[in-house]
């Protein structure tokens, strides 16, 4: 995890924290040295083992890379694990890290996350647990943390094999900006895909939130309506099985609704990565032919009609696409208007939006005509 969804997340435990200390202040200030070594902990393991640090950049395919660096680890002994876009890596006896290459709009990325083994996690969990090891556990987090930094960062730069340069030309000016052009459509899907996915499991929490609430609703009322308010003798089977059945057709409704609405357009925005991906893998492959440009530029071309749709999609996703501020604005209904926190959120999601459509419609209309002189001299 890192960038905005790091951060989103650790304030969403930190304030979750601050919450859980009021009561253990107020109720047991007393012995704070026994519960705030305990939060410590809470706050600095997820923080140490959650964070995502970048190591280096180049441009060679994703899967060369892993493939790379997963041979360089093997030959130096070390116990190595595949994931679908990443390895995992054991250090020793307690510690490990978990290395993940990933497209973005600089190329290819390796970044690292510092990971303990089954041994190392049984060893937190149980200082964490007996109270009084919690400090011993943060400092233990944080050696864990270091040594995974340092291990990953030491050799990173050898899985690209000279910075990608028998990948891409330093001369190639147009495979570059083709390079480039896709990282950069790539995010923009990526993230409208995200965008899109957390709306929808909004909107499935909301349906599970409505089918409780109308089983309540239906099982209140069609009781009062045949035994009125008689809770002793009145009878329950009926209201039960009414309410039971009314809930599960209107549940099953909202969800068809809702699976309509998000999974075609979910399954479109997957092909399009899908798309994307394979087309920059080949582009940063040594055995991409020349004439794979051309192909790749219409690609470029018919990607460009969607991203209006792309970034309207997270514009439509809202604060599904932002936990943390959705949290912050949930917490302070209780003392405050959040009418100008949502509009602050809008005005600025808005900027963000128009800012990504218009920096894409420049890098096209640069490949554009980059890409006819090319064609010219040919």
């Amino acid at each position: 995890m890192q960038g905005e969804r790091y951060q989103n997340t650790i304030a969403l435990l930190l304030t979750v924290l601050v919450f859980a200390s009021i009561p253990l202040i107020v109720n047991f200030l007393g012995g704070w040295f026994l519960w705030a070594p305990v939060l410590a902990a809470l706050a600095v393991l997820p923080a140490a083992f959650l964070r995502e640090a970048e190591l280096d950049t180049g441009l060679e395919a994703p899967a060369q890379v892993r493939a790379a660096l997963a041979a360089n680890l093997r030959g130096e002994g070390l116990e190595v694990g595949a994931e679908p876009d990443a390895i995992w890596v054991r250090i020793d006896a307690l510690s490990a890290v978990r290395i993940r290459a990933r497209t973005t709009d600089r190329g290819t990325v390796l970044s690292s996350q510092a990971r303990a083994t089954i041994a190392g996690w049984l060893l937190l969990l149980g200082l964490v647990a007996s109270v009084v090891g919690s400090l011993p556990a943060v400092a233990l987090t944080l050696v864990l943390f270091r040594r995974a930094n340092r291990f990953a960062r030491a050799r990173a730069p050898a899985a690209f094999g000279g910075k990608g340069g028998t990948a891409v030309s330093s001369g190639d000016e147009v495979r570059a900006m083709l390079v480039g052009s896709l990282s950069s459509a790539l995010r923009i899907a990526r993230e409208a895909s995200d965008a899109q996915r957390k709306a929808y499991t909004d909107a499935l929490t909301i349906i599970a939130v409505a089918a409780f609430t109308s089983w309540t609703a239906l099982l209140i009322g069609l009781f009062v309506a045949l035994n009125g308010f008689n809770l002793i003798t009145g009878q329950w089977d009926v209201p039960i099985v009414g309410a039971t059945g009314g809930t599960l057709v209107l549940s099953v409704v909202l969800l068809s609704v809702v699976r309509r609405r998000f999974l075609p357009r979910l399954a479109r925005y997957r092909a399009w990565i899908d798309r994307l991906s394979d087309a920059f893998d080949r582009e940063m492959s040594p055995e991409a032919a020349e004439p794979s440009a051309a192909s790749t530029f219409e690609l470029l071309a018919e990607a460009s009609t969607q991203v209006p749709d792309w970034l309207d999609a997270q514009r439509r996703a809202g604060l599904s696409s932002d936990p943390a501020t959705s949290f912050a604005i949930l917490i302070l209904t209780l003392f405050v208007s959040t009418t100008w926190i949502y509009r602050a959120w809008k005005r600025r999601e808005d900027a963000r939006l128009a800012h990504a459509q218009a920096a894409w419609d420049a890098h096209v209309k640069s490949l554009r005509a980059r890409m006819d002189h090319f064609l010219e001299e040919m």
